[in-house]
């Protein structure tokens, strides 16, 4: 006796595990597109569902099948309870296998994602200091030729003048900072 719909849904492959690539988050922010990530987390959760979905149907299956040998069956040729032990545990050992392969793709996967990531923040990280390194220089090379652009006078300066170049000094100070 099968359930229904064990079968109908598209299942995911150890390989289309392997297979997936997820785009990367929109620009400021870090990691991949949470959308995608969610939704395969989704599917992965629903594959993991029907699995364990499948063994509680064969583990219901192996003691209906008990039950019927221990009554003698109504009609059917008897089965010897030798036979049906050696079945059952097949059974369950099969069940066993596949929901073992499929938590050992997960992990496989997921310490591949997990690579992955660290290898984009890296990238990110190095593509930071870079940009930080160009912006510093671009920071100091205005604030060298605003210095050379102030002319010693004979005469003081007024004070929306002095105001001015003050205001022009804590942009670039702040500039420099960042």
């Amino acid at each position: 006796m099968t359930s229904p719909d064990i079968h109908s849904a598209q299942r995911i492959t150890p390989a289309e595990l392997q297979a997936v690539n997820f785009q990367r988050a929109p620009l400021g922010r870090r990691g991949f597109d949470e959308d995608q990530v969610r939704a395969f987390l989704g599917q992965v959760e629903q594959e993991l569902v029907r699995v364990l979905n499948e063994k509680a149907a064969l583990e219901n299956e192996v003691a209906r099948l008990r039950e019927r040998i221990a009554g003698g069956g109504s009609g059917v040729a008897k089965v010897q309870p030798e036979d049906a032990h050696i079945q059952a545990v097949r059974i369950l050992s099969n069940a066993q296998q596949t929901a073992d392969q499929y938590v050992a793709d997960a992990q496989r996967y997921s310490r591949e994602i997990a690579e992955e990531a660290r290898r984009g923040r890296d990238d990110i990280l190095a593509d930071a200091q870079s940009r930080a390194v160009l912006v510093l220089e671009e920071a100091h090379r205005q604030a060298s030729h605003a210095a050379e652009q102030v002319v010693p006078r004979a005469e003081p300066m007024s004070s929306d003048e002095r105001s001015d170049l003050e205001r022009e000094i804590a942009y670039l100070r702040t500039f420099s900072d960042v």
